[in-house]
C-alpha cells in the first residue's frame, strides 16, 4: 500500500471541519459562535507589543501560572494548548487505542468525533433527549467499558447544559478507567448557579479532563489558545507529547491580558446572554420551536426554514444550518451585536 493509499483509505469515513460562512459584513456573520463585542482594548495592544519579540520562542508558563491561581488548582493540573481542539487531537492520541471504546452523543462535537476515528476508536453515539440534552443515563451504560467519554455542557448544536448534580451522579457511577472530557467552552454563558464546581470535580474524579477555551467569552478565537484542567498525571503526559510552542506568542500575550481585564469579558457576556433571552422571547412570542439555551446562541426549528434561511440572507445575516452539525431540519443562530439581533428578530416576525 502506498502513502496515497493510505492516505485515502484513512480518511474517507472523516468530514472535514466545515467553519460558518462569512457574511457580508462582519456583524451579519451569526454562523460561528463568536464574541460580538471583540477583544478587550488592552489584549490589541498586548498583541502588538508581542510583536517585537517574534523573534523569539513562546512561553507559556506565566499564562499557565495565571490559570491556575485564577481556577484554584495546582499550576501541575494546567496545560495551555493551541485551542481547546488541540486538547482533544492530545487526548485521543494519549487514551485512544485501536478498538477501544469511546462515547460520544448524537450529534456530537464535529472534532470529538474526527480524533476518535483518527486514532482507530470504536465510537459509540447515543442520541440526545428530546429536549436536546444529553441522555447520562444511557451513556452511563456504555462508560462501563469505554476508554473516553467526550461531554459538552452546554451541548453544541442544543445549548443545554447538565445540571451540576446530574453531573455529581454521573461522576460518580462512571468507572475509574472511563477519561470523562468535559468541555466547557461556553461555561461564561451558564446561569451562575448552573455551573459545576471545577475544582472540587478534580479533586474528586482523577479521570476528569476540563476543557476551556479563550475563544467564545474572551473573543479570542482567530488567536487559537484554550487549556486543560485534570489530575497532574495526565497533565505531565499531554505536556510530554504535546508540540513545543505550539502555542504562539502573541495568542499567550493577549490571554494573559484578557484575564486581567476581565470587566470587559463580564460586559460581552453580559450583553450575549441578554441577547440571547431577547432572541428567545422573540421565539416563544411566534411559537416557533427552540431549545433554551445556555450558550451564547439558540437553535430552532420551523416549517419555513428555507424560507427564513433566504430572507436571512436578503437581510445580510448568515446563520448556520443544523445538518452542518448533524442536526438536519434545524437552525443555529450566534447571538451578534445589537444591531443585527435586532434586524434578526424584525427578520423573523416577517417571515414567521
Amino acid at each position: 500500500m502506498t502513502f496515497l493509499d493510505i492516505a485515502r483509505t484513512r480518511t474517507t469515513e472523516f468530514t472535514a471541519y466545515r467553519p460558518g460562512k462569512p457574511a457580508r459584513m462582519p456583524a451579519g456573520k451569526l454562523s460561528s459562535n463568536e464574541a460580538a463585542l471583540g477583544p478587550a482594548p488592552g489584549v490589541i495592544e498586548a498583541v502588538t507589543a508581542a510583536m517585537r519579540d517574534a523573534h523569539r520562542y513562546p512561553d507559556a508558563l506565566p499564562l499557565r501560572r495565571i490559570v491556575a491561581a485564577q481556577e484554584l488548582i495546582a499550576e501541575d493540573r494546567v496545560v495551555i494548548t493551541n485551542g481547546s481542539d488541540e486538547l482533544c487531537y492530545l487526548l485521543a492520541s494519549l487514551f485512544v487505542e485501536p478498538d477501544a471504546k469511546v462515547v460520544l452523543s448524537d450529534p456530537c462535537y464535529q472534532i470529538d468525533a474526527l480524533v476518535t476515528r483518527l486514532y482507530r476508536g470504536r465510537p459509540e453515539f447515543v442520541p440526545l433527549r428530546a429536549d436536546g440534552g444529553q441522555d447520562l443515563d444511557a451513556m452511563l451504560v456504555q462508560a462501563q467499558d469505554a476508554a473516553l467519554l467526550w461531554l459538552p455542557t452546554p451541548h453544541n448544536p442544543t445549548g443545554i447544559a447538565v445540571e451540576p448534580d446530574a453531573l455529581d451522579g454521573f461522576l460518580d457511577a462512571v468507572p475509574p478507567g472511563c477519561l470523562v472530557v468535559l468541555d466547557e467552552a461556553y461555561r461564561a454563558y451558564v446561569d451562575d448557579h448552573r455551573r459545576p464546581a471545577v475544582p472540587e470535580l478534580l479533586e474528586r474524579y482523577p479521570n476528569l479532563i476540563v476543557q476551556r477555551t479563550f475563544s467564545k467569552d474572551y473573543a479570542l478565537a482567530g488567536l487559537r489558545i484554550g487549556y486543560g484542567l485534570g489530575h497532574s498525571t495526565v497533565i505531565d503526559a499531554i505536556e510530554r507529547i504535546k508540540p513545543p510552542f505550539s502555542v504562539n506568542a502573541a495568542a499567550i500575550a493577549a490571554a494573559q491580558v484578557a484575564l486581567q481585564q476581565v470587566a470587559w469579558r463580564d460586559y460581552g457576556v453580559e450583553l450575549a446572554v441578554r441577547e440571547r433571552r431577547r432572541l428567545e422571547a422573540t421565539l416563544d412570542e411566534l411559537g416557533v420551536t427552540h431549545f433554551p439555551s445556555q450558550a451564547n446562541f439558540v437553535t430552532l426549528t420551523s416549517p419555513d426554514l428555507e424560507r427564513l434561511g433566504d430572507a436571512l440572507h436578503e437581510a445580510g445575516l448568515v446563520v448556520r444550518d443544523g445538518s452542518d452539525l448533524g442536526l438536519p431540519g434545524w437552525m443555529r443562530i450566534s447571538v451578534g451585536p445589537p444591531p443585527a439581533m435586532a434586524r434578526l428578530r424584525a427578520v423573523l416576525r416577517e417571515v414567521l
